[in-house]
């Protein structure tokens, strides 16, 4: 069995004393101990909450930062909420600071419906079209990613620069464990699915899985990426863990592992065999700074991460 890869969520939540700008640079501090600790990406989310101390809301003010601040750590958004955009602007930006920050940047896509509220102030309508709308959407994004040629035409078309620059990794984030694989295999793109999300499906599925990478691999070729996205507390000791989750009781099944280093090795193993995946993404639950630094780093001591 290969030697787990892993990565972090973050969504910015950290203890209600620091205003939105401390929070932010605790992430930034966050990012630069994940890359020294060898953990393989450091995602942060879209959304949009009513919080006066919310450290961001549009992750792409904030992914510049992160790529400056680092140098061999992939940094990218999880996930973007496509349907309130234009698939063009997001494709100019992810392009390029793809290319400005050494091609390490991530672009995950999620099919999200923030609040009416936020849908009217973004796009000045009451709801977010759903299904179709969004797959046209992605596929159009896709398309402004990677076709050069076509784009350019005679001349007389566009260009998405840098011209034959390198696209971002593409992600399509799902909480099922099979309601993206027709989009993965048609746009070639990687798959994210967590089962830390509310309503996110937390059976196994594997041979639906394998299903994707057997078919992913006919079409193209390769095998596509994919990784899984685990809700936790990880502490010193499984007392330590489960006093900190007492404070999320309301996540429910979805703050998938409470323990001390030598659980959360056995659990990731349990997952990385039940699951046939070799890469996580973790979201830590804890909005204290110091547990969460803890954390990373008995995480890397237990399943001995590459720095």
């Amino acid at each position: 069995m290969k030697k787990p890869i892993c990565g972090i969520l973050d969504f910015g939540f950290r203890e209600n004393s620091l205003n939105s700008l401390l929070k932010l640079e605790d992430v930034i501090n966050s990012t630069v101990l994940a890359e020294n600790l060898g953990f393989s990406r450091y995602w942060i989310s879209e959304h949009h909450f009513s919080q006066k101390s919310l450290a961001w809301s549009n992750p792409q003010a904030v992914l510049p930062v992160l790529a400056s601040s680092t140098r061999k750590i992939r940094v990218g958004v999880a996930g973007v909420l496509l349907n309130m955009y234009s698939p063009y602007h997001v494709a100019t930006f992810f392009k390029m600071i793809n290319n400005i920050y050494g091609n390490r940047i991530d672009l995950g896509i999620a099919n999200g419906q923030p609040s009416a509220y936020t849908i009217r102030c973004a796009t000045g309508r009451e709801v977010l079209d759903k299904g179709r709308v969004f797959e046209d959407k992605f596929a159009e994004l896709i398309h402004y990613l990677r076709d050069d040629d076509d784009l350019y035409g005679d001349g007389t078309g566009l260009v998405v620069p840098p011209f034959k620059g390198h696209a971002p990794e593409v992600w399509s984030l799902s909480s099922s464990a099979y309601r993206s694989n027709e989009r993965v295999i048609k746009l070639r793109v990687n798959l994210t699915r967590s089962i830390c999300h509310e309503h996110s499906e937390q059976g196994v599925n594997r041979d639906r899985l394998q299903q994707l990478r057997d078919d992913f691999f006919t079409t193209h070729g390769y095998y596509p990426n994919v990784n899984l996205v685990v809700g936790f507390i990880c502490d010193k000791s499984m007392q330590k863990a489960r006093r900190t989750a007492e404070k999320f009781k309301s996540a429910g099944p979805y703050l998938n592992l409470v323990g001390c280093p030598t659980y959360f090795q056995e659990k990731i193993l349990e997952y990385q065999e039940n699951y046939g995946i070799d890469e996580f993404i973790l979201y830590n639950y804890s909005v204290e700074s110091s547990e969460r630094n803890l954390a990373m780093r008995l995480i890397n001591k237990a399943l001995q991460l590459a720095a």
